[in-house]
């Protein structure tokens, strides 16, 4: 079928999903809320939510609870628009949403390298073996990050994490860039078998997330792990939209994070670091996200018809279920709403 026509059904149906977000209104009712059970009920009787939301008792709801109905309705949505895709298409769009697998895969570790057990995670683990190979049953067995990446065998991640089991010290920091590495090569690999059009389009999107996931890992890298420039460069995604190879190979051999500071600054990439904040830069990933959002909507306007619309709206549906977390989160530890605020990717 004419990727026109195609293009034209998905983004009809997109439209309607779209619908269904939260409007500003809802953003500020559900601020105002004072338990966690106030906001369960405003989700449950008031928004698009309710038809999944139905059943729970907003007295007892936990956040988790409510994360979980989040994601699965998400997923839903993610399938009502793979449907529309075939072949190759239908294998890169699905490869798209390994990236939540990916941060479950993350929050297991976690838990796993702080001797917690899997029933014991806050988060719910929702896109385990959803679109890769895993096997969800498996991982949950690993006592140790050696065993969470043997336990990963024979899926797309393994072969960019078997490197890590070389008798060193666990590390969490390695593990995850690991992963977000082997994410974008996977990306790289699949993109060749789309259009021009799209491949385009794609290369220039993941190259900017790429350049902003390697700015915020050297300054994780340099913070708070203490990694040597070396390692930190062997682990950054290798290539980027505005960010080159030198570029990056500079940020990682700055010798104090104020010199990496003004690199930014001077950057395309500047917004990330605000001088009244260098001190805790607790706002980065809001940062990060909110550019993300306004970024792709306007990649939206200027490239109707195309693959960008179908990552707009999963990457749209991402960051409200962030943001609602958020806010439950600044209820559960009665943060004034003006800080909570500051927290949140979708209303100022």
């Amino acid at each position: 079928m004419d990727k026109v026509i195609v293009y034209a059904a998905i983004n009809t149906k997109i439209r309607a999903m779209e619908g269904e977000f939260l409007k500003r209104e809802d953003y500020l009712n559900l601020l105002k809320m004072k338990s966690v059970a106030e906001a369960a009920r405003y989700l449950k009787e008031h928004v698009s939510y309710s038809q999944f939301l139905g059943e729970i008792k907003p007295d007892t709801v936990s956040r988790r609870d409510i994360e979980e109905i989040l994601k699965r309705n998400m997923i839903k949505n993610i399938d009502k628009l793979i449907h529309y895709f075939r072949g190759d298409y239908k294998k890169f769009i699905r490869s798209l949403y390994i990236k939540y697998e990916i941060e479950d895969l993350k929050t297991l570790a976690r838990s796993i390298f702080n001797g917690r057990e899997p029933g014991d995670i806050e988060k719910p683990l929702s896109f385990l073996g959803k679109y890769s190979q895993i096997k969800p049953e498996k991982l949950y067995q690993a006592k140790t990050i050696r065993d969470l990446i043997y336990s990963l065998e024979g899926s797309e991640f393994f072969e960019f994490l078997i490197p890590l089991v070389d008798g060193r010290r666990e590390n969490l920091f390695r593990l995850e860039m690991a992963l977000d590495t082997g994410y974008f090569n996977i990306i790289r690999s699949r993109r060749l078998k789309i259009s021009s059009k799209d491949r385009n389009l794609v290369k220039k999107w993941e190259g900017l997330v790429a350049d902003l996931n390697n700015i915020q890992w050297i300054y994780r890298g340099k913070k708070f792990y203490h990694l040597s420039p070396e390692e930190l460069l062997n682990y950054t995604i290798n290539f980027g939209d505005k960010l080159t190879y030198k570029d990056r190979q500079k940020m990682c051999y700055t010798e104090t994070l104020e010199q990496l500071y003004q690199m930014v600054l001077a950057s395309a990439y500047g917004f990330l670091f605000k001088k009244e904040e260098l001190s805790t830069n607790i706002y980065m990933g809001r940062r990060i996200n909110r550019f993300i959002y306004y970024k792709l909507r306007e990649l939206n306007r200027k490239f109707p018809l195309s693959i960008i619309q179908t990552i707009a709206y999963v990457w749209q549906f991402e960051l409200e279920i962030k943001d609602i977390i958020s806010i439950i989160e600044s209820i559960r530890y009665d943060l004034p709403r003006e800080e909570a605020k500051k927290f949140l990717v979708k209303v100022a």
